[in-house]
């Protein structure tokens, strides 16, 4: 539908405020724009504040959009408050982790909280009414610590989390129950995986009510878990085509009830998948440089916001009368395939 063309690098965050009138977006020019993307036309934008490239913005689910949150490569937590006039002309630190910080994630019942995960292996607490972090848990696998790529809060409840990064567990934990040693008391791989493997997830989430969640792993494919299931449960269902290996890989639910997934690819295509068949219902070019990384569908609408390499965000929405031909699939398919091995 649109490139939404203002940033100077590769744009690594991208967030629809709750009621998807809005979209921001981050990047590697340490700038936050912020979108009416159904026009294409950027609304205001400002200067994070961080030192290095910022990995996560989004906005606080509080009325009016007033307060952007973001994180970046630095290890800094910052938020930039609206002015009167509908700017945001400074940003102030919250929190600041060892280790790059890649991901936040908001929780709709608690609007003045959010999360933060980083390679510090450190998931933070930060509350905006108070002056300081609560630590929540350093994660760790007998007694090592993990770094942390990814982060998601349960969307039906918000007291439980996914957490994923630099081994091949994706992890959940109760934010009320948590231990001081750092094992979750809930966590997944696929039964084919045995130690010493050297794939590591990527992206986690949970799907529309919590009952799954989905990991992209590095060099290998994206595992859906049923959260219902036992520790150490296997997969249920796995979703192969693309390529992760490049950059650190986003992956998403898409639909109101989470029916499809979609993930960009090393190869420059973005890719949606059946949930239940596991089969690719639809592929087509989303970055020109190469590589997707991110993917946010909106919150009410079937339109979904990607970006990657690429300077720009680009808005897609429904366009076909038939079914997709999706001609060429199977020969990038067996490329990626071939240049996997």
């Amino acid at each position: 539908m649109d490139k939404l063309d203002k940033h100077s690098g590769c744009v690594n965050a991208i967030n629809f405020n709750p009621s998807g009138t809005r979209l921001i977006s981050g990047s590697d020019d340490k700038q936050v724009v912020m979108w009416d993307w159904a026009i294409g036309k950027a609304v205001t934008w400002f200067n994070s504040g961080h030192s290095s490239n910022v990995f996560q913005c989004k906005f606080l689910p509080l009325t009016g959009d007033g307060h952007i949150v973001t994180c970046s490569r630095d290890g800094q937590i910052r938020m930039a408050l609206q002015n009167s006039w509908g700017g945001y002309d400074s940003t102030h630190q919250l929190a600041r982790h060892s280790g790059p910080c890649h991901k936040l994630t908001t929780l709709p019942h608690t609007p003045h909280v959010f999360l933060s995960a980083g390679e510090d292996a450190l998931v933070m607490s930060i509350d905006i009414r108070t002056s300081k972090p609560e630590k929540l848990v350093y994660v760790k696998e007998n007694c090592r610590k993990i770094s942390l790529y990814s982060i998601h809060s349960n969307p039906l409840t918000g007291n439980e989390i996914c957490v994923a990064g630099e081994d091949y567990y994706v992890r959940i934990y109760d934010r009320r129950k948590i231990k001081s040693d750092g094992v979750a008391p809930l966590k997944f791989a696929p039964r084919h995986f045995v130690q010493p493997y050297s794939v590591y997830v990527t992206c986690a989430l949970f799907n529309y009510n919590g009952s799954e969640v989905i990991g992209s792993y590095n060099d290998d494919d994206i595992y859906l878990f049923d959260t219902n299931h036992s520790d150490n449960a296997d997969f249920v269902h796995k979703y192969e085509g693309h390529r992760n290996s490049d950059t650190v890989k986003g992956v998403n639910f898409f639909g109101p009830r989470s029916e499809f997934v979609v993930s960009g690819s090393d190869c420059g295509n973005i890719y949606f998948w059946d949930k239940n068949t596991e089969s690719i219902v639809q592929w087509m070019r989303g970055d020109e440089d190469g590589v997707i990384n991110c993917l946010e569908p909106h919150p009410r609408i079937p339109v979904i916001a990607t970006s990657g390499l690429d300077s720009d965000i680009k808005i897609w929405v429904p366009s076909c009368e038939h079914e997709p031909t999706m001609t060429d699939l199977r020969k990038v398919c067996i490329f990626l395939f071939i240049s996997f091995i």
